[in-house]
């Protein structure tokens, strides 16, 4: 059965009902949503989840206590996943995390593991008022996932890593960038 995925990030003055970034392929569907506060999530979630997607992943700006809401909001009828660093990535996603704070303007690559995607088509910039930008890529498999992080690492400040199954298929894209830009991977519980 095709998966029926969405990604869900913040941004200020987002449009929760607009999709950023969509994937179609004979694997399934992956669709990219922001919205402007965490707690609209929650609605966006369940009711994405009414309209038949299977499986959540959050972005690792949501943090544990989201990602557990984002599990009651299924019901138990979606996966759910969540970014979160391994050791090797603390100390850079905390120096990124203060800097975010601080209002530096930073850029991130979002990554999509995606059968059959082509990371030519499937792929969004989103340039950011005040500086940086969120470069969304959707790529076929995690071998080319590495290739696409070591590019940007150059030019990102984060690299979250979407559709894979954990820390095996995270370890190319990590190896990739040397440790130089903490690479966020997805830990699910439904």
């Amino acid at each position: 059965m095709p998966e029926n995925r969405v990604i869900v990030y913040e941004e200020a003055d987002a449009d929760q009902r607009i999709d950023v970034m969509a994937v179609q392929t004979a694997r399934g569907r992956t669709r990219v949503r922001a919205v402007a506060e965490a707690a609209q999530m929650v609605g966006l979630v369940a009711s994405l989840v009414a309209e038949g997607v299977d499986q959540v992943e959050l972005c690792g700006g949501f943090g544990a206590v989201w990602h557990a809401e984002a599990r009651r909001a299924t019901g138990g009828k979606a996966a759910v996943g969540a970014i979160y660093y391994g050791f090797e990535s603390l100390t850079s996603v905390a120096s990124y995390k203060e800097r975010f704070e601080a209002g530096e303007p930073l850029s991130e690559a979002f990554i999509v593991v995606h059968g059959g995607a082509d990371p030519e088509a499937d792929r969004v910039v989103h340039e950011k008022e005040g500086g940086g930008r969120t470069i969304f890529v959707a790529v076929p498999d995690v071998n080319t996932a590495a290739e696409m992080a070591a590019k940007p690492a150059g030019e990102s400040q984060l690299i979250e890593l979407y559709g894979t199954e954990g820390p095996d298929e995270a370890e190319p894209v990590i190896r990739a960038v040397d440790a130089k830009v903490p690479v966020g991977v997805s830990g699910y519980r439904r």
